[in-house]
């Protein structure tokens, strides 16, 4: 009796029915949306026929009707669903409850397919227009491009890639001669590093070694012809014990003399020894003479033949000693003049192979740098011809330049109506707002794509829903109604 008190069965009755009719109304709108699917996809069809040349009759016509009579039949289907929630809730048998149960899920199924398909041809139609334009844009890139392969044919080169290509190549050029020119200086220092000096430096040993042999054959020849004329002096002043003042006086000067010869002979060089013995020989051959031509004065008979045979004695001495050294020093000179005859004639060759090597590196630097003036004179030429070119090049091209700036305004525009039916889109903004994205352009298919599914899909599954939540309670209502009678039968 609660349940008397809060509904009346004429109210029960009343919304009961209006339940079920509602269901039918929703069912009979998913069935006219089905419908109009059907006849979309048979028009699609037709046009695609038209599109392709045309066909027959009977070709035509069959292929829109295979076209549009499996979206008729499942929208005719649609119209099982009702009748279908009225057994399930009429039999009490499980196996037909839940057979009955699981048609009404692929009813519900076929509903939603057929509401999602409803919303994306709705919203491929709110799409047309951007789609247009951006088909638009893309047949105006088409033609850009081919305009731009047309330009690109008569401008076969920029002024920027000429100018690159220029200082590459004098680039080139320059790098070609410096890497010749380090070549030829690497050759050069190898060659000049292949000459021997070290001969110099042996021959100079050499040299110093023959200068001090000479030097102890001059110290020995001095020695020796000093101790024959000691011996000679010695055996004449004991023949002329009885000299005069004038006798003693030269043989002091003689003393003298020798000792000054020996003390210039230590202090000459090289170039002078030979020079200052000489003179200081003849000094003391001369003060000899004069000491001889006193003594013979004093002396007479045996004494003057003695002194006779005494001086032959010394002279046939000392033509010895002196034949015996003037032969050493000869050819220790011999040697020395040789050596350094050697070194003079190896520097001049050493001079002279520098000097080749100096003139073959200038040479081939000549030739190096009148084949890179040629080169560089070579490129100028070729930069006025290419100016020249450029210049017809771009007359040429002055044309295309203005097309391609007038479809270029045309994609502008384009995409500022594009921006606008956007900005117009509800997708569009929910997948703006969703992503956190400033552009409506920025929006790619996968944002829309997930946006619309989850909005279109949420939509469908209500749609698809809803008819048979409408039956079930108008049928549930209508046996309250009955169970309302029987209480009121057996009360």
């Amino acid at each position: 009796m609660q349940y008397t008190s809060i509904y009346s069965q004429s109210q029960v009755s009343y919304y009961s029915d209006f339940l079920v009719r509602l269901a039918w109304v929703v069912e009979i709108l998913a069935v006219a949306i089905g419908l109009t699917i059907s006849v979309v996809m048979g028009l699609a069809t037709y046009n695609s026929f038209e599109q392709s040349g045309g066909a027959g009759f009977v070709e035509g016509t069959a292929a829109i009707l295979v076209t549009a009579l499996p979206f008729i039949l499942i929208a005719v289907v649609e119209l099982c669903k009702i009748p279908l929630v009225f057994a399930f809730m009429a039999v009490k048998n499980m196996f037909w409850r839940s057979l009955f149960l699981i048609f009404v899920l692929f009813l519900c199924l076929i509903t939603f397919e057929t509401m999602f398909n409803g919303f994306e041809r709705n919203f491929a139609n709110l799409n047309r227009a951007i789609d247009e334009r951006n088909l638009e844009n893309a047949n105006f890139d088409s033609e850009k491009q081919l305009l731009e392969m047309r330009r690109a044919q008569i401008l076969k080169f920029t002024e920027e890639e000429l100018i690159a290509e220029v200082t590459e190549n004098r680039s080139m050029i320059n790098e070609r001669f410096e890497a010749q020119t380090a070549e030829i200086n690497a050759r050069v220092r190898t060659e000049l590093a292949a000459i021997d000096y070290s001969f110099e430096q042996e021959l100079n040993d050499k040299i110093d070694a023959l200068m001090t042999t000479r030097d102890g054959y001059y110290n020995s020849w001095s020695e020796e012809t000093a101790l024959v004329e000691e011996r000679f002096s010695a055996m004449l002043l004991n023949n002329i014990s009885g000299s005069s003042d004038e006798r003693d006086r030269l043989l002091e000067e003689l003393e003298l003399l020798k000792q000054e010869f020996e003390e210039e002979r230590s202090e000459a060089g090289f170039f002078t020894e030979v020079a200052v013995e000489n003179r200081y020989r003849a000094l003391i051959a001369s003060k000899e003479k004069q000491l001889q031509e006193i003594t013979l004065g004093y002396l007479g008979g045996d004494a003057l033949t003695k002194q006779a045979q005494m001086e032959d004695r010394l002279r046939s001495q000392m033509e010895f000693v002196n034949s015996k050294y003037e032969r050493r020093v000869r050819e220790v000179n011999e040697r020395i003049d040789a050596a350094k005859q050697t070194i003079v004639d190896r520097t001049l060759e050493n001079e002279a192979t520098e000097q080749r090597i100096y003139d073959q590196s200038g040479r081939e630097r000549r030739d190096f740098i009148g084949l890179r003036d040629s080169e560089i004179v070579a490129v100028n030429e070729y930069e006025e011809e290419k100016y020249v070119e450029l210049e017809v090049m771009a007359q040429q091209s002055f044309g295309i330049d203005e097309k391609i700036f007038k479809l270029d305004s045309e994609i502008l525009r384009n995409e500022t109506e594009v921006r606008q039916l956007i900005n117009q889109n509800q997708i569009y903004r929910l997948a703006m707002y969703a992503y956190n994205i400033d552009e409506g352009s920025d929006v790619n298919k996968h944002m829309l794509a997930t946006v619309a599914l989850l909005w279109f899909g949420s939509l469908s599954v209500i749609t698809a829903v809803t008819g048979v939540i409408l039956a079930l309670a108008g049928f549930y209502l209508r046996r309250f109604v009955i169970n309302m009678r029987d209480a009121e039968r057996t009360g």
